[in-house]
This record gives structure tokens, sequence and C-alpha cells, in this order.
């Protein structure tokens, strides 16, 4: 007999598999991820703006527990090509599954994997043999297999990278509706995911297995809503429904005749102690960050994929309606209507989940995957910080002491810069309370004034905040933003500007991609010039250079108006430059402050790491 390990050998020599995959949300990305580990020759169908930024900076993916980032570069295209595939991948959500099977269908490949939730899969099977005879007439289905899978990862797509939490190298439960995979169907995706430690679990009954899944995650969507979508708001009363729900779903499933997958489910049953357990990991995980990644985060970004999954299961619940329910209905009560869902999140139907459709969405300067690592890593040291004082108090060893202590400090410096992080994130953000953000961009938007038909350029606009603003300000003339978009502000790209544009009804403003150390323009091009926060970011030994290229493309009498942290470690003597350009026929050139009352005020601006923050203003 051949060993795993020598036939895991063996498949990774074999000639690489050509996988179609359909799907880049979170769990899509992992398993990308992991199938390019493999060596596989992937090509993915994606469209909009994360195909601009899967083309322009790879799939990046921060793996929380792991803390570690990957990135895979991809051949991504827009409609799968005509070529055979030895595996189709699609890992979407339910609803969409089907209205994708028309498509599904008309591809060369003999194995299909749909991964994800849905309660409609014996419907999905037919409807995909149906449309198959349609796409192949006189040709044998027989040898085409579907199968059904879903994969133990969340997380959300933030700033351009996934946040994916999951354990180990990752794992899939796969299988037919009521049949484990065949000999060849384990030999294709063994030979897929071979030499990546991705973990294959063959599964009796995924049918079983998937109502399963929405029983239990059904009760925890109802109270994220019930809590808007912060699961730190639920109260012992709340957690206790919640979890009283889960038990009679299970149970409702079992009076139905629904095998309940995976087996070890069982216990939710009968076993009080397996119970306990769970409640109070339910109770753990809702009070941390790990309630976003696990669950709302994906409630907010999916609403219509949690509605439908709610009304297959009420279809369901109805077909048996002596089987009586009060926990679950009590929760499900407590959460506001589909309709005012749809309003609170305004993303149902949205083209790019985690962009509103009809809101401009211009994201945060503090990347959220900044927090998550720096959570992750001082959870990890704090950890090894306690075993290490265990082990001291067991063993008397001067090199133990000083190994605690050094993690205790770890510990405490990633626990505060962790905290300062989501302290400024709440700060910046466009949705909370203090909105820094929006304050500074439509402040500096009062400094510019586009004469009719005048063009303004905003250099390095990231999401377009700054060139909206002016543009909405100046609807005589037009504003072009411009910025290079790296990796180091990945979630920032021309068709999110793009997006926020429409969203905010704004139609004189365009975008274009170019570097502010040599702008592709010519001299005296613009009326107006400004820019927020940029040029600090550039390494250079010469900003006030930077600064004169922007001034170079502005049209004598056009204004300017550039925002950053002018500090001498940055910057170099400003008031000296103030004295050169007026020198140089500049008029009204002034630095004003804005980090000492007029944007913040002057405690806030020191613990945000902004003093110096001033605005240069003044007219060619």
């Amino acid at each position: 007999m051949v060993s795993d390990e020598r036939q895991a050998g063996i498949l990774r020599k074999e000639k690489a598999m050509k996988i179609l995959v359909y799907g880049v949300g979170v769990i899509g990305s992992f398993l990308i991820h992991s199938l390019k580990k493999s060596g596989n020759d992937i090509t993915l169908v994606a469209r909009d703006e994360k195909k601009e930024i899967l083309d322009q900076n790879g799939l990046i993916i921060h793996h929380v527990f792991q803390k570690k980032t990957s990135t895979d570069h991809l051949n991504t295209v827009t409609a799968a090509p005509k070529d055979h595939f030895d595996l189709v991948i699609s890992a979407m959500q339910g609803q969409q599954q089907i209205a994708l099977l028309p498509t599904l269908a008309g591809i060369d490949a003999e194995l299909f994997v749909l991964v994800g939730n849905n309660l409609k899969a014996e419907e999905t099977k037919e409807l995909f043999y149906e449309l198959r005879k349609e796409c192949f007439p006189g040709t044998d289905s027989k040898g085409v297999s579907l199968l059904f899978a879903f994969q133990g990862t969340a997380g959300v797509w933030e700033d351009g990278q996934v946040e994916c939490v999951h354990l180990g190298h990752g794992s899939m439960s796969v299988g037919g509706l009521h049949r484990k995979p065949d000999r060849r169907e384990k030999k294709l995706l063994t030979r897929a995911f071979s030499g990546s430690g991705y973990q294959l679990r063959w599964v009796d009954d995924m049918q079983g297995w998937l109502w399963c899944h929405a029983a239990f995650v059904l009760p925890i969507v109802y109270a994220s809503y019930a809590c808007g979508c912060d699961l730190r708001k639920a109260d012992k009363a709340l957690s206790d429904r919640m979890m009283a729900a889960i038990i009679e779903a299970y149970q409702l499933l079992d009076f139905a005749g629904v095998k309940i997958r995976p087996v070890g489910d069982q216990k939710l049953l009968f076993g009080k102690a397996y119970v306990a357990v769970i409640k109070a990991a339910l109770r753990l995980v809702a009070k941390t960050k790990l309630g976003d990644l696990l669950a709302t985060d994906h409630c907010a970004n999916a609403v219509a994929e949690m509605e439908w999954l709610d009304q297959e299961f009420e279809a369901f619940r109805s077909e048996n309606p002596s089987f009586r329910m009060p926990a679950w209905e009590a929760l499900r009560m407590s959460m506001p209507s589909w309709e005012e869902v749809h309003q609170a999140y305004d993303k149902a139907g949205a083209a790019n989940p985690g962009i509103a459709p009809g809101r401009a969405d211009y994201r945060n300067w503090v990347p959220r995957g900044l927090i998550y690592g720096c959570a992750a890593g001082t959870g990890a040291l704090g950890a090894a910080a306690c075993g290490l004082l265990k082990a001291g108090k067991r063993v008397k060893c001067p090199v133990l002491k000083v190994a605690t202590a050094l993690t205790g400090v770890g510990t405490a410096a990633l626990g505060g810069m962790t905290i300062w992080c989501i302290a400024a994130y709440r700060q910046f953000s466009y949705r909370g309370k203090r909105k820094l953000s929006k304050d500074i961009v439509e402040g500096i938007a009062e400094y510019v004034t586009l004469p009719k038909g005048g063009i303004g350029l905003d250099v390095g606009c990231g999401s377009g905040a700054l060139t909206i603003a002016c543009a909405k300000k100046n609807p005589q003339g037009k504003m072009m933003g411009l910025d290079r978009w790296g990796k180091e502000y990945a979630s920032f790209s021309k068709a999110l500007c793009e997006r926020n544009a429409r969203a905010e009804g704004v139609k004189n403003a365009s975008f274009t991609q170019g570097d502010a150390l040599k702008l592709d323009f010519e001299d005296e091009t613009f009326d107006a010039v400004t820019s927020n926060y940029v040029y600090h970011n550039i390494p250079s030994k010469d900003r006030q250079s930077i600064l004169m290229e922007t001034l170079r493309v502005l049209k004598k009498g056009g204004s300017f108006a550039i925002h950053d942290i002018f500090t001498k470690a940055r910057y170099g003597d400003m008031q000296s430059f103030v004295r050169k350009l007026r020198d140089m026929g500049y008029e009204k050139v002034e630095l004003i402050p804005t980090s000492k009352g007029m944007f913040m005020e002057k405690s806030e601006s020191v613990w945000m790491g902004l003093s110096g923050s001033a605005l240069l203003v003044g007219r060619k």
C-alpha cells in the first residue's frame, strides 16, 4: 500500500490542474489561496472593482490567527473561457449560485463544486442537470458530477484585502446530497489541494449538513440584527434565547427526518454539557472582535443572503406546523423587519459586498487589517507571557524571567497600539460620531474655488472624498482626482472613487492614475490644486520639491489648498518656503495651523499623531 505522504507526493508531481473559480469573497479567496499553494493553474472570473484590485495588487489575505499575510497573483477574466477544466468551483451565496447555473452548466468540465449556504440544494441539482442537457445535447451527463461543500472560514473584505479567520491550513466539508464523494471525485479533489495542508472532510449527506448549518447561524443572525450588528450589546437574556432557538431548530430538523450533520452536532439534541460549552463560546465570541469577523460583518454585508436563508427556513417550518418553536419566534420577532434591515445597511443587491449602492464609502485612513493584526498579536503574546509565568513558578531560571518580562512588555505595547488604532479608526470614520475625516475634507474644499469651465486637481485622492467634495462645491467646473493607488492603501482604487462619485450624484468629477512626484501634465494646466495628508507618506528628503511639482501644473491666477503635517522634520523650514513663494510672485500665501482648533483641538492632534497639521493656501 502507498502511504498518505507518498500519495500526496505523487499527486504533486502530476500535471497542474486547470481550475475555474467563481466567487472571490472571503470563502472564495481562501479557497483560491489554498489551490494556488498546490500549484494549480487557476482562472478566476471577476468583475468591476474586485478585478481591478486583484489585477493591480494581487489577492492579499491577512490570516488573523496565523498572524501572516499572503499575496497571490491570479489570472482574472470577466467571463469563462471556452476551455476544458479539470474542476470548477463556485463559492457564492446560495441565491447567487442558482442564478449562475445557466453559466456553470455550459462549462466544459466533469466536476463542479458549489461552496456556500444553499437550502435549495435539491432543486439546484435538478436544474443544473436539466441545463446541462440543453448546453450539451446528445451527450451523457452521467460522468459529470455536482457536489456541495462548505468551508470553515469567516472574515471580511476590507481595505483591498481579506481579513480571514480559519483554523490551521483550512478545511472543507464536501459531498453529494445524500452520498459521500465517489473514488474519482475524491481523487480529483485530493489532487487539487495536495501539499497545501488543506483538509477535506467527506460528508454522506450535505443536504442535512447545510440545513444544520442554517439552523445554527440563523439565530445568531437574528440576534445580530436585533443588536444593530454589534453583539457586544447582547445581554444574557438574548444570549440564552439565541442558544434555545438553535436547539429548537435542530429539534425541528430531527423531527422532520433531516439527518443531523456533522454527526457530532447530535449532541445539541441531548448533550447538556456540550450545550453549555457552545453557549459559553458564543458569549465569549460575541464580546470580542471575533464576533464581528465571524458573524456581524457578514450580516451587514450580506443582507440579501440572510433574508433568503430566513425565507427558506420559514417555508420549511410552515411544512411542520405542529412543531412549536417559541424561543425561535421570540428571537426572530426581536429583530427589525427585513425592509428596515435593508434600509439600515443599504447593501441588498450591491454589485460588490462592502460597498453600498446609494451611499458613498470613503473607507478609513486606519486599515482594519492593522487593528486585527495588533489584536491577534496582543492575544498571542499575552498567552505566551502567561505560559512563561506559569513555567517560571515551577522552574527557577533567569532566562525564563527575562523572556516573561519581554513578552509582558510586548503584550502591553501591542495592546496599547490596538487601543490607539481602534480609537483613531472611530475618530476618522465617516459613520462614527466624530467624523474627523469628513470635517477636514469639507474644510479644505472651502478653499478650492473654480472659475466657470475651470478644472481642479486633487493629488493623492485615495477614495475620492476631497475630489468629490470640491466638485460638489464647484458645479460650474470640474475636478480630477489623481492617485497611484498603491498596495499600502489597497482598499482605495479608481473604481471605488467612481462608485463614490455616482453614489453622491456627482457628474463633474473624474479620476486617473498618476505619480505625485512627476505629474503627467503640462505646466499651468489646472485652475486649482489641492491635496490632503498625502505628501508626508511619500519617502523623500525634499518634500518641498513635491509641493513645487504640484504648483507647476497650476495656472497663473489659480488657487491652491494643500493640507498636510508640515513639521520641520518632514518638510524643513516651511516659513522660509512661504517667503520663497511670495518672492516668486505667489499671492496671499499662508500656512494656516489646523490642529489648534480649526479642524481639531491640539490635544486631539497630539494623541492622534497629527501635530503640525496645517493648510498651505494661496494664489499663483
